[in-house]
Parts: structure tokens; C-alpha cells; sequence
């Protein structure tokens, strides 16, 4: 779901993303994306909209985009990520665990 929401935040306004673009980008198959944007809709962290006017020569997309609340959740996933991540990090060879 973060790689979902990250791709989200970092689209263009002009150019939305959409579901199978997603899947390319992120690598990830229809059966992991779709699930995923549906929870993500459900949850209120992305929004959506259909492409208008239907093209003639391919179905219409539905493009996904982060809401306020969406960019703050990624936000603090993030931070708290990166928390973790500093959290695990072995001290350098020579300091031990107490040493200033």
C-alpha cells in the first residue's frame, strides 16, 4: 500500500494515475493493486474519478489520486518507517550499545 500511495504523491496533477499504469510502475499484478485501491478508497486516503469524455479506440480509466488526509497518512507511515528503520541500524564497529 505505501508504494501505491508514494506513486500517488508523487503523479502530476495532469497526469493521474490509473490502475494498470500502477500495476507497471510498481510491479505489482491487478490482484494486489485493485484490492489495495479499494481499501485505500474505502479508508478515504485516495479518490477517484472516471476519464471524460470515454475515448472511442480503449475503455475508459479511472484515475486515482491522494486526498489531504491520504498525503498526511503517507506522511506519518513514512516518518514512522524511517523510525524503525534508524531503530534497527547496529551501532558502528567500536561504539557499544551505551556509549555516547
Amino acid at each position: 500500500m505505501l508504494d501505491v500511495l508514494s506513486l500517488l504523491a508523487a503523479a502530476a496533477p495532469e497526469e493521474p494515475e490509473w490502475g494498470l499504469s500502477i500495476c507497471r510502475k510498481t510491479g505489482y499484478g491487478t490482484g494486489t493493486v485493485y484490492p489495495a485501491l479499494e481499501r485505500l478508497l474505502q479508508a478515504g486516503l485516495i479518490s477517484s474519478s472516471w476519464e471524460d469524455p470515454q475515448p472511442a479506440d480503449r475503455p475508459r480509466r479511472r484515475y486515482f489520486e491522494l486526498t489531504t488526509g491520504g498525503r498526511a497518512a503517507l506522511h506519518s507511515e513514512l516518518s514512522e518507517r524511517r523510525r524503525r528503520q534508524l531503530a534497527w541500524t547496529p551501532p558502528a564497529p567500536g561504539m557499544a550499545s551505551g556509549d555516547p
